[in-house]
């Protein structure tokens, strides 16, 4: 653990409102990128399948990137970390500016710029757990809670005004107000002494390649991308059984609650973005709103959010684990299959169920963790929330990449289970019909497991 230097008269929570600030701004821009996605692919005529890669290479970037700075905070100082995090937040913000009418520069500068964005919303927890008293730790992360719930809605507005009166591009250059920052980091960030430690780069690299291959093949069904992913899986089981520092070990997947529990969540959480990117197409196709009077769809949802996610410990304390989590898959299944049988009704329909789907996702967060990691040994609990985290990262740009494609597919089979007369409309309630799918999956999967192991429990019991 990092120690704070020789500075003792520097308070460690001056530091928290400047790293909450970039914490919250990273946020913001990492979700206005991810809802701009038809208006990139508009304006650079692209398919939304090819539009949604700075979504999801990017989203890559967080989760392995989220993994990578936990790792160098103990070997690095925090200074250092934040200053990395302001540079490469404007260098990429300068180059995708610069050639925003290439595309693949774009992707480049998404990259570059998600590198240091990774850092904003990673540093800000780690900073929190290291470095304030305990007793305070739980008041400065309920910070961080409802500033993410918050972020997609700011995101969301932020960017679809910025698309609709400027210009998508312009959201690269507004986050290198950042650099403004970095003077009062160095004021106020304490001096740290840094200690070895490592990360398993082997790992998270075969992480990256095996997604990267996901995200690649559902962009254009080329087997090839199959091939690869197979071989990374092979190759993840290889690495876990014979490396003592890989980033899990094999006896996480032996824990039947802990691996039911990894599957349930790379399942729902790929749904979570995926109704996001969605609401522009709908605006359009639909109610033919421009990408601003879209995003206002978002706000009373994510306003609800806000205020479940501050909720969640009353919550918690009243209702189990297993009850709150149930609640919250259905709530999630439900706000699906409104959307789908309304989404021509009116656009009440369409906002009643974006208030029930992140509010159910806020809900949920913790009591799916606290049962995930309920029989992992306490010294192991880090890296267990760790990998669980890693793979929320890894499912959402899954689910933006194959809700993506069913744009660009346009399906209508599912038409007649819903309200909707005309082709578009009959299309984005497929698509939502099938997002609503996975999360049915998910959550009789999530039942089943439950059942199984409350009967294995009482077995051992008598």
């Amino acid at each position: 653990m990092n120690r704070i230097g020789t500075d003792k008269a520097l308070d460690p929570r001056r530091a928290v409102p400047i790293i909450l600030g970039i914490f919250l701004f990273s946020l913001i821009i990492d979700n206005g990128f991810k809802f701009m996605t038809k208006a990139i692919q508009d304006d650079l005529a692209l398919s939304a399948a090819q539009a949604s890669l700075q979504a999801t290479l990017a989203g890559l970037v967080i989760g392995i990137g989220a993994v990578v700075y936990a790792a160098l905070a103990d070997s690095v100082s925090m200074k250092k970390l934040l200053y990395l995090c302001v540079i490469l937040i404007a260098v990429g913000g300068v180059i995708g500016f610069a050639f925003s009418g290439s595309y693949a520069m774009v992707v480049i500068a998404r990259l570059i710029q998600t590198t240091g964005l990774a850092a904003g919303e990673t540093l800000y927890v780690i900073y929190v757990t290291k470095y304030l008293p305990a007793a305070q730790q739980k008041t400065y992360l309920g910070f961080s809670t409802a500033a993410f719930q918050a972020s997609t809605l700011f995101g969301a507005v932020a960017s679809g005004f910025v698309a609709t009166y400027v210009s998508w591009a312009a959201m690269f250059v507004i986050p290198v107000i950042m650099v403004l920052s970095i003077p009062i980091v160095k004021r106020t960030v304490p001096p740290t002494e840094a200690v070895s430690t490592r990360f398993d780069a082997l790992g998270l690299f075969i992480i990256a390649v095996t997604v990267t291959g996901v995200l690649l093949f559902l962009q254009a069904f080329n087997p090839l991308y199959l091939i690869v992913v197979a071989v990374g899986i092979v190759a993840f089981v290889w690495h876990i059984c014979r490396h003592d520092g890989a980033l899990v070990r094999p006896e996480f997947f032996r824990n039947k609650r802990f691996s039911c529990i990894i599957a349930l969540v790379f399942i729902v959480y790929s749904v979570q973005l995926g109704y996001i990117i969605l609401v522009p197409y709908i605006g359009d196709k639909v109610y033919h709103l421009s990408t601003d009077e879209a995003s206002l769809l978002l706000a009373p949802g994510y306003a609800c959010a806000i205020v479940v996610g501050c909720a969640s410990g009353w919550v918690g304390r009243h209702l189990s684990s297993r009850l709150t989590i149930i609640i919250a898959l259905f709530g999630i299944v439900a706000a699906l299959a409104i959307a789908a049988v309304g989404i021509e009704v009116g656009r009440a329909v369409l906002m009643l169920s974006i208030v029930f789907f992140p509010s159910s996702f806020a809900l949920f967060y913790a009591p799916l963790l606290a049962t995930a990691i309920r029989d992992i040994p306490r010294e192991q609990t880090g890296i267990a929330i760790g990998f669980y985290n890693l793979t929320i990262n890894v499912a959402v740009p899954v689910g933006i990449a194959y809700t993506a494609k069913l744009i660009d597919v346009a399906p209508r089979s599912l038409g007649w289970l819903s309200l909707s007369t005309t082709p578009d409309a009959q299309v984005m309630s497929t698509i939502l019909w099938i997002l609503a799918a996975v999360a049915l999956v998910g959550t009789l999967g999530y039942m089943a497991v439950d059942r199984m192991l409350w009967q294995a429990q009482a077995t051992t019991r008598h």
